[in-house]
């Protein structure tokens, strides 16, 4: 009996929506000014708007790599030891060597920068060896930590997943994350596994067996898409307006009323992404996507604290994340072009053999067109 599969609009789609999730980190990160008070009078336009679009819209980002994640791990999955040491070390290369390498690369970095400030340095080999495998001062890396960790614990999620277990799990880490309650210890400044990583991991896998809920979304027509954006824009408005400071990451800067929006806008958020994408699946960004998970690995330090520097010295420092932000995109982009082209070999090592396929050019199956898209029905 064949094994069902998701259709190749599906898999476009998650194409896009792997290159929408990154430029979305990408703001994340370089985001430059945030509201300091309660008291919606205290903050500024600017700090307002940064929190809306990157501390509100963009936080589906890492759930629906968390998701994408599980439900590409398990779709091919077969249950048996000889597939788990087969994907393992699958993921140690496309995972773990692009986290060890820009996760190098980092910490050399500040190594460098504390020598050039004049900063005495005290560290150790041990300590920096730790903070290069533990804790690296690229912080999307954390993320990378958590997927290897997972993908460790593959087996027990594919069993708490299942027919039988998944009616009481799935509530049960459901449960933990619209509580923010991460029970997992803090190793080296981050958490050992995130608990919103682990839940659409685990969410991913279980979709494996519920693909139809999958394509439905992406068929969806554009009334659903319009009330489901909609209602996500609602949910992160309200929750900007009712706590502007609001901060769940390491801190226990929330309240149940904010929470509650914040965590609905996640779920909101990442179904409306995945409706958009589907609409954006032409053959120019399906070919672009490719590079989406080197403009993940370089986008941050030590890019960032030379970018900052430049940027500085034209632009006001709290406005440059709307100027540094699609510069940074772009560029980063225009780069993965640019080496997978001309550095192939060494660019596919660093992202783990990820990379644009020429081929995409020639619209595969699936794709749209501009008219198709004009015509979608409503």
């Amino acid at each position: 009996m064949t094994r069902p599969d998701l259709s190749p609009e599906a898999k476009q789609t998650f194409q896009v929506l792997a290159m929408l999730a990154t430029i979305l980190v990408v703001g994340i990160h370089y985001k430059s000014d945030i509201p300091d008070v309660v008291e919606l009078s205290g903050s500024t336009w600017n700090e307002l708007g940064q929190e809306f679009v990157f501390g509100g819209l963009a936080r589906v980002a890492v759930p629906l790599f968390a998701f994408a994640a599980g439900l590409f791990y398990f779709r091919s999955d077969q249950g048996t030891l000889d597939c788990y040491c087969k994907k393992l070390k699958q993921r140690c290369r496309s995972i773990l060597i692009p986290y060890l390498i820009v996760g190098f690369v980092a910490t050399l970095a500040l190594l460098v920068l504390k020598l050039l400030q004049g900063e005495p340095n005290e560290t150790s080999l041990s300590s920096l060896c730790s903070t290069w495998i533990l804790h690296p001062p690229a912080e999307q890396l954390w993320f990378l930590r958590d997927l290897m960790i997972l993908v460790l614990l593959a087996p027990l999620i594919r069993l708490a997943t299942n027919e039988s277990n998944a009616k009481w799990m799935i509530p049960t880490i459901s449960f933990a994350w619209l509580f923010n309650l991460q029970f997992l210890p803090i190793v080296e400044g981050w958490y050992l596994l995130h608990i919103e990583t682990l839940l659409f991991f685990m969410l991913g896998c279980f979709a494996v067996r519920h693909y139809s809920h999958i394509e439905k979304v992406v068929a969806a027509p554009n009334k659903i898409l319009l009330g489901v954006t909609g209602l996500w824009i609602l949910s992160v408005f309200l929750r900007v307006l009712w706590k502007p400071n609001f901060d769940l990451w390491y801190t226990n800067n929330w309240g149940m009323i904010d929470l509650s929006l914040h965590q609905g806008g996640i779920l909101l958020g990442c179904v409306a992404l995945m409706m958009i994408a589907a609409r954006l699946r032409y053959a120019s960004i399906l070919y672009l996507s490719g590079g989406s998970f080197f403009v993940y690995l370089i986008h941050e330090f030590p890019l960032r604290a030379i970018v900052e520097r430049v940027v500085s010295k034209v632009v006001p420092e709290p406005l440059s994340c709307w100027f540094i932000t699609p510069l940074v995109v772009i560029g980063c982009y225009a780069l993965a072009v640019v080496m997978f082209k001309f550095l192939p070999k060494w660019t596919t090592i660093l992202t783990g053999g990820r990379g644009p396929t020429a081929s995409l050019l020639k619209r595969p199956a699936g794709t749209l067109s501009k008219r198709t898209i004009l015509k979608q029905a409503p």
